[in-house]
């Protein structure tokens, strides 16, 4: 200021006008670079927004693909190893649990029980009531045979009208036989389906782990046998394999 005032006190006005055009021109670049620099970081920071959002929105559209990739999954699994129409373990999963089963009653010595259960005139409602009410009675008999045993126990379809039982943990023969009974007993109500009475029997064959021996298949084999002997000689009723004996 003091040189503004010299100047103008010489009467040098050329120079106070020159060096107050380089002070505005100094303030004003000044305040355009703080302009710039906050439009910069304005810019910077909603691109930093904008790529939290995109990533955020990768994020979620990654971990939906990955659940729904899972879903699939868990499904092919569950139709790999499960009756679609009942719900109940096949085949494969029950030759699994009973391989499993068998280890674990080695340890415990504990004995198991496989039950093969085949239906008494079945064909008979599938022939004069239809195919859907042979469906509808196939789901009532899966229900009625999984109230028959324990959680523990496990409940298999095997073919259109064949089912088998595995009793984990039993002591004797005489615990598969009240099991056998109470299947029994299960079936004499008849089902009303959709109108319609559709009533069955079955027939049950029973193997003993680890009596009968120790190999999977024929232990399934020699309750499919036993189940066969009860076909031959009346039906509802069942069989145990070492002495082909029927019991209603």
């Amino acid at each position: 200021m003091n040189h503004e005032l010299f100047a103008l006190k010489t009467g040098n006005t050329d120079e106070f006008q020159r060096r107050l055009l380089e002070k505005s021109l100094a303030m004003r670049a000044q305040a355009y670079q703080s302009q710039i620099k906050s439009k910069l970081l304005q810019q910077a920071i909603m691109q930093i927004e904008t790529s939290k959002k995109s990533l955020q929105t990768l994020n979620e559209t990654l971990a939906n693909e990955i659940a729904a990739r899972k879903q699939v999954e868990e499904k092919i699994l569950y139709m790999a190893n499960h009756d679609i129409l009942t719900g109940l373990p096949n085949r494969a999963l029950f030759k699994d649990r009973l391989s499993t089963a068998q280890n674990m009653s080695v340890r415990n010595r504990e004995k198991l029980a496989i039950m093969f259960i085949d239906l008494d005139g079945f064909k008979a409602i599938n022939d004069t009531l239809g195919h859907r009410i042979g469906d509808l009675l196939l789901q009532d008999v899966a229900k009625r045979l999984e109230s028959s045993v324990r959680q523990s126990d496990t409940v298999a379809r095997v073919g259109g009208d064949e089912f088998i039982i595995l009793l984990n943990g039993i002591d004797s023969d005489v615990d598969a036989e009240l099991v056998a009974k109470k299947i029994l007993l299960a079936f004499q109500e008849p089902a009303m389906l959709e109108g319609k009475i559709a009533k069955v029997g079955c027939s049950i064959g029973v193997s003993i782990f680890p009596d009968h021996g120790n190999d999977t298949e024929k232990l399934i084999t020699y309750a499919d046998d036993a189940m066969y002997l009860i076909k031959k000689s009346g039906k509802n009723a069942y069989a145990f394999y070492h002495t082909g004996s029927a019991k209603t």
